[in-house]
């Protein structure tokens, strides 16, 4: 069972860093001079915080339900821990995925 799900700031990704990226250049960090218009932005990243609690199975088809979706989705970060003292398999799931967007689907 989801516990916790909270959604952090949303991050534009300007196509001139998706481009150094990909190069595998270093992004110089510009001032905040450049027009951040729809035509500018390459996508965008929604970090999200999870907190899931229940067994090894319930996570798992967690994570499955996740995979067909058709957005794409990162797992940042996760720790699985398993609940001490309780006999049938209990386990608490804390994480961060971050979803990518694309211009034309949020405005």
């Amino acid at each position: 069972m989801i516990t916790s799900i909270e959604k952090k700031e949303i991050k534009e990704v300007l196509k001139a860093q998706a481009l150094a990226k990909a190069d595998g250049k270093k992004v110089k960090k510009k001032k905040q001079t450049q027009v951040k218009n729809i035509k500018n932005i390459a996508y965008y990243l929604i970090p999200v915080d999870f907190e899931i609690d229940g067994n090894f199975l319930g996570y798992i088809k967690f994570k499955r339900s996740l995979s067909l979706s058709n957005k794409m989705l990162n797992f940042d970060k996760e720790s699985i821990q398993v609940v001490k003292g309780n006999n049938t398999g209990a386990i608490k799931v804390k994480g961060t995925l971050t979803i990518v967007g694309l211009p034309d689907e949020f405005f």
